[in-house]
């Protein structure tokens, strides 16, 4: 898996490729806590690239969205592919996470 990390106007976007699993969602959280310690406004994950995402990837959603909370920061999941987004909603992470078509949309929904 690969993230990369952007900042823009007080918005932290982490981008996704490959596979979120458990074999890399413990590396992926620490990277993710580590790049949101200061963040003004919000987090927007994107999936756009994301090919699959686990059990394991979605813990690391789920916690990214309570400590973000717990700051008084928004956060925000964007660009899922059916497939992805297919497992996101098995899940029930829509109805506790915001989940947007994309970037622009996350953005303008915080």
């Amino acid at each position: 898996m690969e993230v990369t990390f952007e900042r823009r106007d007080g918005v932290l976007f982490i981008s996704a490729s490959g596979r979120l699993e458990s074999a890399n969602a413990a590396d992926f959280l620490k990277a993710v806590r580590a790049e949101s310690e200061d963040v003004e406004r919000a987090v927007i994950m994107d999936f756009g690239e994301l090919t699959y995402l686990g059990s394991a990837g979605l813990r690391v959603v789920f916690m990214t969205a309570s400590e973000l909370e717990k700051r008084g920061a928004g956060f925000a999941v964007c660009s899922p592919p059916k497939p992805i987004a297919k497992v996101i909603k098995l899940s029930g992470m829509e109805q506790m996470v915001p989940v947007h078509p994309s970037r622009e949309d996350a953005l303008a929904a915080l």
